[in-house]
């Protein structure tokens, strides 16, 4: 039987990991046997991309609450290699994984989905695509699942906390065109504008068996070089409303221009797990490739960590003494990190906004338990990586001081104020004013805020209702002094004109 890949840390030894006939070392570097694209070089950094084309990809908001279905595309805009792709759903509440599966994508391909919620209450993703997934397509539409949720909550609430979150997408490794191990390519690769999935090596796709990264090319992979690009769509079906905007691109770069912030596209390491729901029955691989606190703890948390959970966003992607998780999520997070937001706002008899404030990564940092009751639900940090044992203090961990059992479950918070200003200079002065604003726990790894008691969105995992100084303007919600998150997110913005329904979509400001 062949074997799989899984690309593991910068430099993990396996032969003693209970691993019967593996490789006896993983060394990785990316797939230095097959270059992923002519002039691609080591990536040495990741940074965010304004263009919004990159190895990583995270959608800041996906919904199916009320009447509201949510679009997503994926792109590969490399013309000459495929990508094997990560998609992960994470709940608002606290970024638990609700869904997740593994994508194919040949050359220029695009694959779109569709998020609403079914006849049990949960979210459902839905496709047409002829791209190559797994689960493979008679798995479809994919039912959003409960099981990394609190135990104690009731059905319709857990059903609830399926329906609203944000999704990470991650280029595990690219696929090359290889005229003798080309299987994979030749299995994903369109023809007459169908992939032929039905012959995906998935003995090798599926095996938990760890060999090292520089036999990559045997089963068709090579190190992922990017060149993702996506988009989202949340749709009113009701009012017949649209939100939109592209997915927010980090990239692998070699390098990055001085002058535009322009990234250029570098390769990074492997990070490829099979799409099994087998446990990984090893603390050193789970350590060595993660940064979620309750993954790292296991049975503490009363979480079996299982292949399917690899790779995320923490995974190392790049060499040398950035290539450890814990330091892989602070550097993602220092990427997006922001001390406040500003945007418009408008709450009057004929238009609503919604704020939407994402915060991606955070769920590397610290997480609530739920292994004890709702009361004495708490949060675990990660503090050391084990490869180098950075400790880690202060900082975007302080912003995580807090939880709280709310309605709709426990939810990790932080402290901000809000603030708000009309079109005529009149500023908020009572309830979170300018200065000094009043703090108050923001609840949610994706909160929402609505500024009147109607919700665009069908805010409800972590909607909280503001009151502004007057019905259009703009406001500011500032963290606490001296802590900053990792922060995407928007303002949707409803209009009634007539017999018309429209939505507007303004992406968040911010000055520091």
């Amino acid at each position: 039987m062949k074997k799989s890949i899984l690309a593991i840390g910068a430099a993990a030894v396996v032969g003693g990991l209970g691993f019967a006939g593996s490789a006896q070392a993983v060394a990785i570097f990316g797939d230095v046997a097959v270059a992923p694209r002519t002039g691609v070089a080591a990536a040495t950094q990741l940074v965010q991309n304004p263009g919004s084309i990159g190895h990583m990809l995270i959608t800041p908001y996906f919904t199916a609450q009320g009447s509201m279905n949510t679009l997503i595309n994926i792109t590969n805009t490399d013309r000459t290699n495929g990508k094997a792709v990560k998609v992960r759903f994470r709940g608002a509440a606290n970024s638990d994984d609700v869904l997740d599966f593994t994508l194919f994508l040949s050359p220029g391909d695009v694959w779109s989905g569709s998020i609403s919620k079914n006849s049990a209450g949960l979210a459902e993703i839905s496709t047409n695509d002829k791209s190559c997934t797994i689960p493979s397509s008679d798995s479809w539409p994919g039912t959003f699942k409960t099981s990394r949720l609190a135990s104690y909550l009731a059905s319709d609430v857990a059903a609830s906390n399926t329906r609203e979150g944000y999704i990470e997408v991650l280029n595990m490794a690219d696929i090359p065109y290889n005229e003798t191990t080309g299987s994979l390519y030749k299995a994903i690769k369109h023809v007459s504008g169908v992939a032929p999935c039905a012959t995906l090596p998935y003995e090798d796709m599926l095996s938990t068996t760890v060999v090292a990264a520089s036999s990559a090319s045997a089963y068709g992979l090579a190190a992922p070089s990017g060149g993702l690009m996506g988009s989202w769509a949340i749709f009113d079906s009701t009012k017949l409303a649209v939100y939109s905007g592209n997915q927010t691109a980090l990239t692998a770069a070699s390098a990055v221009s001085t002058v535009t912030s322009t990234p250029t596209t570098g390769y990074g390491m492997i990070a490829f797990a099979p799409q099994v729901e087998q446990a990984i029955g090893s603390s050193a691989i789970v350590m060595a490739n993660t940064a979620d606190p309750l993954l790292r703890t296991g049975s503490l948390s009363g979480i079996t960590p299982l292949w399917y959970d690899l790779p995320d966003l923490s995974t190392p992607y790049l060499l040398a003494n950035l290539a450890k998780p814990v330091t892989q999520a602070l550097n993602l997070s220092a990427i997006l990190t922001k001390s406040e937001i500003y945007n418009d706002y408008i709450a009057s008899s004929s238009m609503d906004t919604d704020w939407v404030v994402s915060q991606p990564t955070r769920r590397y940092h610290a997480a609530v338990n739920y292994s004890t009751a709702a009361a004495a639900s708490n949060l675990e940090y990660t503090t050391t990586d084990t490869a180098n044992t950075t400790t880690v203090a202060g900082g975007l961990y302080s912003m995580l001081s807090m939880n709280k059992t709310l309605a709709m479950g426990p939810q990790a918070c932080l402290s901000a104020s809000f603030s708000s200003a009309d079109r005529e200079e009149v500023f908020q002065t009572t309830g979170g004013g300018f200065s000094p604003g009043v703090t108050s726990p923001y609840c949610g790894e994706v909160f929402t805020i609505s500024f009147s008691s109607a919700s665009p969105l069908s805010a409800k995992v972590t909607n909280r209702v503001v009151t502004p100084v007057g019905e259009a303007g703009w406001a500011r919600v500032k963290l606490a002094d001296g802590t900053t998150a990792p922060i995407v997110g928007f303002a949707a913005t409803s209009l009634v004109a007539g017999t018309g329904n429209y939505g507007m979509t303004l992406p968040h400001r911010w000055g520091n």
